[in-house]
């Protein structure tokens, strides 16, 4: 890799996992990265440290390139809180906000993407990452879409009009799988690996009469009647989140039942929404979220100026 080939330094970094990706100026990736050094794993806090010693040699190629940073990074126990930007926003509007962290490597400055917020009194919500991924989308193509699942920890739906994020909604669903399949009751039946096709569809159904704390119980009682054994409760556990899940976005936007929706995430996540959304009557287009997110990135990066001219 030459020391003029890379325009840009793109980083996603979450909670509990870190990717990087080195762009060109014209925005392909010339090398990517990944590890588990997520905010959780740095309780001392020096982040441009760790920065510095998981992209040595990017900086060492190109010095002074700029790093441009989404996710949590920018949250209150990251690098720099940086202040949600208050939703509706245009989401291009996203490169006038970004907020300098500081600099590694070799001079090279680091700037951080805002996160979105949604004020209401009984329950506001907040995103930070997921607003470069629905960005991502909309450049490359998808931009009549106007409903996006991004599915994962806390699955996020969002509502975007003419390149605008207007409102949005946090789902639990993975960090409460993760739970339940860990701790508690229900973990003792969680030792079985695989998936259960038939076992997931089960659990789709079983959430349709949205009775989610009853319904929850069921994994155990029909454990315990023999109706499912080995994988099944997993996947059925599985069906019964992601359902409630979707039939709630449903029921809040029902006019995305003829929209359809896209959904940005891994191939696996693509697969599991894709088999409970079509289950409950609901289009969903799948957009693998690793293809999309280092452009956006670009695309703020250059819009901001970090690239020089």
């Amino acid at each position: 890799m030459s020391q003029s080939s890379i325009a840009c330094v793109a980083v996603d970094w979450g909670s509990s996992n870190r990717r990087a990706w080195a762009l060109g100026r014209d925005g392909g990736i010339l090398d990517q990265r990944a590890d588990a050094q997520g905010l959780l794993a740095h309780v001392d806090r020096r982040f441009a440290d760790s920065l510095a010693g998981f992209l040595g040699a990017w900086f060492a190629a190109a010095p002074g390139v700029p790093v441009i940073m989404a996710g949590m990074i920018g949250s209150r126990l990251g690098w720099v809180e940086v202040p949600y930007q208050p939703a509706p926003l245009l989401l291009t509007d996203l490169a006038k906000h970004l907020a300098k962290a500081g600099e590694v490597g070799q001079g090279s400055g680091c700037w951080i993407v805002p996160g979105l917020s949604q004020d209401d009194p009984v329950q506001p919500e907040v995103m930070r990452g997921e607003e470069c991924q629905v960005l991502g989308a909309l450049l490359a193509g998808h931009a009549e879409s106007r409903f996006f699942l991004l599915p994962g920890t806390h699955s996020k739906w969002a509502r975007v009009s003419d390149g605008a994020l207007h409102s949005f909604r946090t789902y639990l669903t993975g960090e409460l799988f993760d739970l339940l399949c860990k701790s508690g009751t229900l973990a003792q039946l969680m030792s079985a690996a695989g998936e259960d096709k038939a076992a997931f569809a089960q659990g789709v159904a079983a959430a349709k009469d949205a009775q989610l704390l009853n319904r929850v119980f069921s994994v155990r009682s029909l454990s315990l009647f023999n109706r499912l054994s080995g994988a099944a409760p997993r996947s059925y556990l599985s069906g019964l989140l992601v359902g409630t899940e979707i039939g709630d976005a449903m029921a809040v936007w029902p006019d995305s039942v003829a929209a359809g929706v896209v959904c940005i995430g891994s191939a696996g996540m693509i697969e599991r929404y894709g088999a409970a959304a079509a289950q409950l009557g609901l289009k969903l287009h799948g957009f693998d979220n690793a293809a999309i997110l280092p452009g956006a990135l670009h695309w703020l990066a250059r819009s901001a100026g970090l690239m020089g001219s």
